[in-house]
């Protein structure tokens, strides 16, 4: 009976979310031929097709698609089903994607770019900057608008994902802990979120 009730949530959770149900479904099947890729040709050809480097290669297309573990895609996947789909409450499904698509496509050029000036070997990939746009667009959203204009649970949401998002910021830059973690893109999808929760209007 429990399960059946899991079930039927689910489902309607995915009909009044399509855009999040349908990206979190593109990330964990991603996940699945890097997972096969890295099992019939090794690392070398996942970082190839995945990883944005110095180097150009497929991967400056195919970053926000890839994760380097299922830790790192359970975490982005959590994080989308919440805000994902408190953003879409929000926007059309057209401008939802869009702001996915700028968030996690900047966020891999801010990140390749600081390859190339500080000549740092490294590689992203993840679906972080698109995500924490999401995060960042609630959060500025929801004080916009006060208390008021959601429920209690979602202002408590929105509320706590910009603070969450001012100490991801300090986390990557002013403590340092979070160097080498794509604090680059971590930054443009903050910025990019937080531009459209100013002034994207529905």
């Amino acid at each position: 009976m429990e399960g059946r009730a899991l079930v039927d949530a689910l489902d309607r959770w995915r009909t009044d979310h399509p855009a999040t149900a349908t990206l979190a479904a593109v990330l964990v099947a991603a996940f699945v031929v890097e997972s096969l890729l890295w099992w019939l040709f090794g690392f070398a050809t996942v970082e190839f097709w995945f990883a944005a480097t110095a180097d150009p290669s497929p991967g400056w297309l195919l970053a926000p698609l890839g994760h380097t573990s299922v830790t790192h895609l359970v975490g982005n996947l959590l994080f989308l089903g919440v805000y994902g789909s408190l953003a879409e409450s929000d926007l059309s499904v057209p401008t939802w994607y869009w702001l996915f698509a700028v968030s996690a496509f900047a966020g891999t050029a801010a990140q390749v770019w600081s390859y190339l000036l500080t000549g740092v070997e490294g590689g992203a990939l993840g679906a972080s900057a698109g995500v924490v746009a999401f995060v960042s667009f609630v959060g500025v959203r929801t004080v916009r608008e006060g208390p008021g204009a959601r429920s209690g649970r979602a202002y408590t949401l929105g509320v706590a994902g910009g603070v969450g998002m001012i100490a991801l910021l300090l986390t990557d830059f002013v403590l340092t802990t979070g160097a080498g973690s794509a604090e680059f893109a971590h930054l443009l999808g903050v910025a990019v979120g937080a531009f459209a929760g100013i002034y994207v209007r529905e």
